[in-house]
C-alpha cells in the first residue's frame, strides 16, 4: 500500500509539472511556483524510497494520503482555470494548498529520518534534512492575509494599497480588473452561506475602487469625463450604447462580448441583447471638442489590442527578456554551485511555456547549455541535457541545437552520464532527428552505438526513449545498416517477445524498417523475429500487427528460407483471421492479404513441406 502511494505521488508530482507547464495564470503565480518548488524538493526523496526497501506504516500512509490529495487539488484547479475565472479564488485555494503540503511533507520527512535502513545510506540522510531544512524555512506572500487587512478598512483604504492588491493578483489592465469582478458576480450567485456571500461582494467593491482608481486618473489626466471608455479607458471614437444604458467605444465592447461576457462590464448587468446602438450624440460632442482643442483622435483598430493584448504581453515578453539575460549572465559562472542554482532556475524558466524557450535561443542561450553537457558535475549536466531537451520540443530551435554542435556532446552523456541523463539525451536526439539533415549528422557521429547500449541496459525510461530515438533513425536508409550492425536486433526481438515492457510496439516499427534491408532481414531471421511477428500478428496491438506482418512481408518474399520458416510457424491461421476480421488497421488487413496471395502462389515451392500440412495449417510452433 505504501509503495503504491510513493508511486502515485511521483506520477502525480509529474503531471504537476507538466501543467505547470502550461503558461497560464495558474503556474505563473507565486503560490504555484511555491508548490512546484516544495515538490521538487521532495521528487528525489520519493526516487530514493522506492529504490530501498521500507516496512510500510499506518502514519505515513495516512499523510501520504493527504498529500496526495493536495496535489491532485492542485492540478484539479491548474486544469480548469480559465481567463475569465476569478483570480482572487485560486489564490485562497492555492495558499492554503501551500500550507498543507508544506504540513505534510513536513511529517512525513520526520517520519523518514529516524528510519534504520536508511541510516547506513549517506545520500538519503541528506536528502531528508536538506528538504526539512528549506521545506520549513519556505515563506510564501499571503494575499489573502493582506487582502483581508484591505477590506476591514476599505472606505480608508489607499490607492497604492488596492494597486498592490492588483500588482500581487497579475490584473494589469482595467478589462481584467472589469472581469476577475464579473467571476466574483458568478461565484456570490453560487454562494453557500451569507458569510461567503458578503465575502464576496466586499471583493467586488474593492476591485470597483481599482476601477474607479484607474478612470479618476484617465479624466485627471485628459479633463475628459464623459468622453472616456470605461472599458478602454482611452477617448472613444465611435461610441455605442448596450442594454445597460453604459457608453462603450464599438471595438472595445464588441471584444468583450467576443469572449462570451454577456454582461455590462460597469454595472455587471446582464445585457438584455447584444446589439450595438450608436451614440451619435457623444461622437459629435468628441469630434467638435477634437477639432477645438487641436487633438487627433486614436485609432481603435491600433489600440483595442494594445491595451488588454498586446501590452500585457509585451510586458510579459519585457518580464521573460530581462530573466533570459539574467539566466545567460549566470550560466557564464565559473562556481560549480553557482551553475546548479542557475541551471535549476533555467529548468523551470523553459517548463512554463514555448515562448520562453524561443526567446532564450534567440539570446543565444544554446551555446550555454551545451558547453555544460560536458560538466563534471552530476547535477549541472542533469539539468543541461534536460534543458537542451526542452529547447528541442520546439522545431525552430532543432536545427539551431544541431548548428551548435550538441550532438557530439549528447552521445558523450549517453556514454558516460546518470540513468536520468542518459535518458534525457536519448530523448532529445529523437527531437533532434524529427528533421531530416539531423538523422544523418546524428547517425554519422556514433549516437547508434550508445543508444544500442542503452536499449540493452539502461532503465526502464531508457530502454523506452532509446527505442524511439532508434525508430526515428532507422527512417532514414544510411542509419538502417548501422543499427544492425550495433547488434541492436537481436534487442528488439527481446522486447517483442515480453509484451508487458511496453515497448513491443516501438520495437516491432523498428525491426519493420530494418526489415528493408538485406542485413536486417538477414538479422531479424537469426535472432528468431519471425516467430516474434508471427505471435505479433497474433496477439499484438492493431497499429503493431500492421507492422508485423509488413516485416513478414519483407522477410518471406526476398528468401524462400525466411518464408519456409514462417510457414513452420503456422502464420497462416492468424494472418487469415486478421485479414477477415474487424480486428487491426486497413493496412494491417491489406499486408496481411497481399501476404496469404504469396503463400498461394508459392506453396508448390516450400522446402521439405508437406503440401497437405500447408492445406490443413496444422504446424507446431517449435
Amino acid at each position: 500500500m505504501e509503495e503504491l502511494l510513493w508511486r502515485n505521488l511521483l506520477r502525480d508530482i509529474s503531471s504537476f509539472f507538466s501543467l505547470s507547464a502550461c503558461g497560464n495564470f495558474c503556474s505563473q503565480s507565486v503560490h504555484y511556483q511555491k508548490i512546484e518548488e516544495i515538490l521538487k524538493l521532495l521528487k528525489p526523496i520519493a526516487d530514493l524510497i522506492l529504490d530501498s526497501s521500507i516496512v510500510p506504516n499506518e502514519q505515513r500512509i495516512k499523510v501520504l494520503e493527504q498529500l496526495v490529495h493536495s496535489i491532485k487539488e492542485c492540478s484539479y484547479l491548474s486544469e480548469k482555470w480559465h481567463p475569465l475565472a476569478s483570480r482572487i479564488y485560486l489564490v485562497i485555494q492555492a495558499e492554503l494548498l501551500v500550507k498543507n503540503i508544506q504540513t505534510s511533507i513536513l511529517e512525513i520527512v520526520q517520519l523518514l529520518k529516524d528510519l534504520p535502513p536508511f541510516n547506513s545510506a549517506e545520500l538519503i540522510p541528506k536528502c531528508l534534512e536538506n528538504c526539512f531544512e528549506k521545506v520549513k524555512n519556505m515563506e510564501c506572500e499571503s494575499t489573502c492575509t493582506f487582502i483581508s487587512e484591505s477590506l476591514k478598512k476599505q472606505s480608508s483604504s489607499h490607492v497604492l494599497q488596492r494597486t498592490e492588491i492588483a500588482e500581487r493578483l497579475g490584473l494589469k489592465s482595467n478589462q481584467e480588473i472589469l472581469i476577475e469582478a464579473v467571476a466574483l458576480k458568478k461565484l456570490k450567485e453560487n454562494a453557500g452561506n451569507d458569510a461567503e456571500m458578503d465575502y464576496l461582494e466586499q471583493l467586488i467593491t474593492l476591485l470597483t475602487r481599482m476601477h474607479d482608481d484607474l478612470l479618476m486618473l484617465v479624466q485627471s489626466k485628459t479633463g475628459l469625463p464623459d468622453y472616456i471608455c470605461p472599458l478602454s479607458l482611452e477617448m472613444m471614437t465611435d461610441p455605442v450604447i448596450v442594454s445597460s444604458g453604459v457608453t462603450y467605444e464599438r471595438v472595445y465592447i464588441r471584444h468583450w462580448l467576443d469572449l462570451g461576457l454577456t454582461v455590462c462590464p460597469k454595472t455587471r448587468q446582464t445585457l438584455v441583447h447584444l446589439n450595438l446602438i450608436p451614440n451619435y450624440t457623444s461622437k459629435a460632442l468628441i469630434a467638435n471638442w477634437c477639432e477645438k482643442n487641436n487633438v487627433k483622435l486614436p485609432d481603435p483598430m491600433k489600440s483595442v489590442n494594445g491595451q488588454n493584448m498586446v501590452n500585457l504581453r509585451d510586458i510579459v515578453k519585457l518580464d521573460a527578456d530581462s530573466k533570459v539575460k539574467r539566466l545567460v549572465e549566470d550560466l557564464k559562472n565559473k562556481s560549480s554551485e553557482s551553475l546548479r542554482e542557475a541551471t535549476d532556475q533555467l529548468l523551470l524558466f523553459l517548463m512554463q511555456n514555448m515562448d520562453n524557450r524561443i526567446i532564450f535561443a534567440n539570446f543565444g542561450g544554446i551555446r550555454l547549455v551545451v558547453n555544460l553537457l560536458y560538466s563534471n558535475d552530476v547535477q549541472t549536466q542533469e539539468n543541461a541535457v534536460t534543458a537542451l531537451l526542452y529547447l528541442a520540443v520546439n522545431n525552430g530551435n532543432k536545427v539551431a541545437i544541431a548548428d551548435e554542435d550538441a550532438i557530439e556532446p549528447l552521445i558523450y552523456i549517453l556514454e558516460v552520464g546518470t540513468p536520468k541523463a542518459c535518458e534525457n539525451s536519448a530523448a532529445t536526439l529523437f527531437c533532434l532527428s524529427m528533421i531530416p539533415v539531423n538523422k544523418l549528422r546524428i547517425g554519422r557521429l556514433g549516437a547508434v552505438v550508445p543508444l544500442v547500449e542503452l536499449l540493452r541496459k539502461g532503465s526502464p525510461q531508457g530502454k523506452n526513449n532509446a527505442v524511439i530515438a532508434l525508430f526515428n533513425l532507422s527512417i532514414s536508409h544510411e542509419n538502417r545498416v548501422r543499427i544492425v550492425q550495433a547488434g541492436c536486433v537481436r534487442f528488439l526481438v527481446e522486447l517483442l517477445n515480453i509484451p508487458s515492457a511496453g515497448m513491443a510496439d516501438k520495437a516491432v516499427a523498428v525491426l519493420e524498417n530494418l526489415a528493408k534491408i538485406s542485413e536486417g532481414r538477414t538479422a531479424i531471421g537469426q535472432a528468431g523475429g519471425i516467430r516474434a511477428f508471427v505471435n505479433t500478428v497474433e496477439l499484438g496491438s492493431p497499429r503493431a500487427k500492421g507492422n508485423a506482418v509488413s516485416a513478414l512481408v519483407q522477410l518471406c518474399t526476398f528468401s524462400s528460407i525466411w518464408f519456409a520458416t514462417m510457414i513452420q510457424e503456422a502464420a497462416v491461421p492468424p494472418l487469415v483471421s486478421l485479414a477477415l476480421s474487424g480486428v487491426g488497421t486497413p493496412r494491417a488487413k491489406r499486408k496481411a492479404a497481399e501476404l496469404l496471395s504469396y503463400i498461394r502462389t508459392q506453396r508448390h515451392n516450400i522446402i521439405r513441406i508437406p503440401l497437405n500440412c500447408i492445406r490443413n495449417q496444422r504446424f507446431i510452433r517449435s
